[in-house]
């Protein structure tokens, strides 16, 4: 599923965010949806309709001819903002999550019936460094519904050459598993669940990968325990970012009480899911199977994407 969305220009650090709902109703009129909610839909597709865009503030909608929809679908467009936070994009769900629980009986009933139905979070942003959080709350509170969660990020640039397709270039993604162990040693962690970890911070101690040599040292101020993985790909196998969660989730899974002991002991944990891309869309989902994984370990995932220019794609 590829959702258009129009370009606009942005003030310095400006982004513009929001979150869309949609179910693909297979063989069913979108009117289905409607009839069982009661509510009417911001837009409605039927399957060999004639491909029209869809219209955006001054943009009226276009016809496409020689173009049809492939799909029956029925869309919930949110309020779109305008902000300087993106840790926000995930929470841009809250009001699509709030509808669907006022009218939890009829939307069990349709996502029953239903296999495709998703969150589409959207984002512009004229920087090249996103982070957001999913905290717990929303992990737990999203999990029961089975829903696809899409996340669709676009880097906007003063630059002529932003609409070039950089797919070409490669990318390294990867997964953290961190536990913040306050005043005990790091070790502690190992001691509780067995498990070696790929590199510690110790508090007091030269931070060495930002030391450099003939420079004042810097120093760590917490104690931290980490387990890493890493991957290298190419742009696109962007969609399979969260996935590279599962080693470290099978892990956790495999030493399950030990591990809800840690966290329970030390709150400042969770999964850093992190990615260098040279592309400007960036895509990723996450599926039921996951959603329902990770919130039972009630822990947050942080995100930090990165977006990398080359010597052949300079900003």
């Amino acid at each position: 599923m590829i959702f258009i969305k129009y370009m606009v220009t942005f003030n310095d650090k400006i982004i513009e965010m929001g979150c869309d709902f949609w179910i693909d109703t297979e063989e069913d009129a979108p009117s289905v949806v409607t009839r069982m909610t009661g509510i009417q839909p911001s837009w409605a597709t039927t399957k060999g309709e004639i491909f029209r865009t869809r219209p955006h503030n001054a943009i009226p909608s276009k016809e496409i001819p020689g173009k049809f929809f492939k799909q029956n679908l029925w869309e919930l467009s949110g309020t779109a903002y305008f902000e300087k936070d993106d840790h926000l994009i995930p929470f841009k769900s809250i009001d699509m999550l709030e509808m669907i629980e006022k009218r939890k009986s009829s939307f069990q009933k349709i996502f029953r019936n239903y296999k495709y139905k998703c969150l589409l979070h959207f984002c512009y942003v004229n920087r090249h460094k996103l982070q957001f959080r999913i905290p717990p709350e929303l992990w737990r509170r999203i999990a029961p519904y089975g829903l696809l969660v899409d996340f669709d990020l676009y880097l906007l640039s003063n630059s002529k050459k932003n609409s070039i397709n950089r797919i070409k270039t490669g990318t390294e993604m990867g997964c953290t598993l961190y536990i913040e162990t306050g005043k005990n040693s790091p070790s502690i962690v190992t001691e509780m669940t067995g498990i070696s970890p790929t590199r510690i911070k110790r508090k007091g101690y030269p931070d060495i990968p930002y030391t450099e040599p003939g420079t004042h040292p810097v120093f760590d101020e917490k104690n931290v325990w980490f387990y890493d993985t890493f991957d290298n790909r190419k742009a696109s196998k962007y969609f399979d970012l969260v996935y590279q969660s599962n080693e470290i989730l099978d892990l956790i899974e495999s030493r399950l009480e030990s591990f809800r002991k840690v966290f329970r002991r030390f709150k400042n944990s969770g999964l850093i899911l992190h990615c260098s891309m040279g592309h400007y869309n960036f895509q990723f989902r996450i599926r039921p199977d996951m959603w329902k994984r990770i919130a039972k370990l009630n822990i947050p995932v942080d995100f930090y994407l990165y977006y990398i220019s080359t010597p052949y794609f300079d900003d």
